[in-house]
C-alpha cells in the first residue's frame, strides 16, 4: 500500500500520469447490493469520516439496490414531487440522498459514489469541473462496451422546473445516447470536501408505471428520451462489467491507484 501524507494532496499533474507505485491512492468499498436506508446512511458515514480525517484518501464505491426505490433530492419535499399513492401500490422504497439533484426511480441501475476533498486532485477544485472529470470517465467506460455516446454537453438543454424527475431533463455534463438520458449524478460540497452520486441505467426495465405513475401530472418520462445499457448493447451487461470498466476508467483520466479497501 502507498503511504498518504496526512494532509490531501495530488501526487503528479494533469497531463502526465506517473507509475502506479507513485500515484495517489483511492480506496475502493466494492459493489454491493443493500437497502437504499442503508446505502444512503453508509455514504454520509464516509463523508463524515473523511471530514473528521479519520480517512485520509478519496473513497469510491458502487451499489445496486435490493428493492425499487427513489431517492429524493436533500432539499426536496417528497409529497410535491412524487405520487405517494403509486409508490404504495407499486411497493417501492423511498430515501433521502444527502446530494442534491431531482428525484431519481433506482430500478435496474448501478450507483457509484465518489467522495473527496478538492485538493485531492486538480480536477476536484469546483462542482462543474468534478463533474466534468467523472462525466469523462463514464463516457470512457460507456465507450469501452460499444455504446456511441453524444458529447458531453456544457449546459442544461431541457426544462429545468424544480418537480421535473432526473431522467426528464438533460444536466450539464452528463453523458447521452443520441440526445437520450443514460446516467444522472448529483453532488454535495462543504468546507472542500465533496459527495457525488451517480445512478447509471444498465437494465431496460421501466414500465408505465415507472414512466407516468410515479410522477406529478405534466412531469411524466418519456420512454423515447432515455435508453439503457442493456438496449444500447443489445444484450445483458453484468454489473461486475461495468463496475471493472468503470475503475479502469478513473485511473487512466484521474492518474490514481485503486486500493481494495
Amino acid at each position: 500500500m502507498v503511504a498518504c501524507d496526512t494532509s490531501p494532496k495530488y501526487i503528479g499533474t494533469v497531463n502526465e500520469c506517473l507509475p502506479e507505485t507513485q500515484r495517489l491512492p483511492w480506496d475502493y468499498l466494492g459493489l454491493v447490493t443493500d437497502t437504499g436506508e442503508a446505502n444512503m446512511a453508509l455514504d454520509r458515514s464516509l463523508l463524515a469520516q473523511l471530514q473528521a480525517g479519520i480517512r485520509l484518501r478519496p473513497i469510491v464505491r458502487f451499489y445496486v439496490w435490493e428493492r425499487p426505490t427513489i431517492s429524493l433530492g436533500t432539499n426536496q419535499i417528497g409529497d410535491e414531487v412524487i405520487e405517494g399513492g403509486a409508490v404504495t401500490r407499486l411497493g417501492y422504497d423511498t430515501v433521502r440522498r444527502p446530494t442534491g439533484g431531482r428525484a431519481l426511480l433506482h430500478k435496474g441501475d448501478i450507483c457509484y459514489m465518489i467522495a473527496a476533498h478538492k485538493n485531492h486532485h486538480p480536477f476536484f477544485h469546483s462542482l462543474t469541473s468534478t463533474y466534468r472529470a467523472i462525466g469523462t470517465a463514464i463516457a470512457d467506460m460507456l465507450r469501452s462496451l460499444g455504446i456511441d455516446l453524444t458529447d458531453l454537453p456544457t449546459s442544461g438543454v431541457e426544462s429545468r422546473r424544480s418537480l421535473n424527475p432526473c431522467f426528464a431533463m438533460l444536466s450539464p455534463f452528463e453523458v447521452t445516447v443520441a440526445g437520450k438520458k443514460i446516467c444522472g449524478s448529483a453532488q454535495f460540497r462543504s468546507g472542500g470536501f465533496f459527495l457525488q452520486h451517480g445512478s447509471i441505467r444498465v437494465r431496460d426495465n421501466w414500465n408505465s408505471d415507472d414512466l407516468t405513475g410515479l410522477w406529478p401530472t405534466g412531469y411524466e418520462l418519456e420512454a423515447g428520451r432515455v435508453t439503457s445499457v442493456d438496449r444500447e448493447c443489445g444484450q445483458i451487461t453484468a454489473f461486475s462489467e461495468i463496475e471493472a470498466g468503470f475503475l479502469e476508467a478513473l485511473g487512466r483520466h484521474f492518474c490514481i491507484s485503486i486500493i481494495r479497501a
